[in-house]
């Protein structure tokens, strides 16, 4: 009888195994989980752009002075939060590449808005 019960038991398991690998659920493969989760729950998507996140205007003067790139490694660290490497990877470039961007970029904003606060005038 033990005999009988432990080969059913394994023949169970080996059922079970081959109906879950048949049919996966999404939410059981983790790298699915946190993007359907993200399409399911979020209420209004955020813009890519980082300049519709400005709302300070001498800092959107500012930051409409800086290139096209330097914008776009902006928008990519500070709203995506993507490091260097994966901003890299997406634009085609080198990590140390895009950090220096990045570093010229925030100095740039930085003396920009030290110059207007010193100075009293619009950019």
């Amino acid at each position: 009888m033990a005999n009988l019960i432990y080969y059913n038991s394994i023949n169970h398991d080996k059922k079970r195994r081959l109906v879950a690998n048949r049919y996966p659920l999404t939410l059981d493969n983790q790298e699915n989980l946190e993007s359907t989760l993200m399409t399911v729950y979020d209420p209004e998507p955020v813009s890519p752009d980082l300049k519709h996140h400005i709302a300070n205007p001498t800092l959107y003067q500012a930051y409409e002075t800086l290139s096209e790139q330097q914008q776009k490694i902006l928008s990519l660290a500070f709203i995506h939060q993507l490091n260097d490497r994966e901003i890299a990877k997406l634009l085609g470039g080198s990590q140390q590449n895009i950090s220096k961007h990045r570093l010229k970029a925030l100095s740039k904003l930085s003396q920009l808005l030290k110059e207007q606060e010193e100075g009293g005038e619009v950019l």
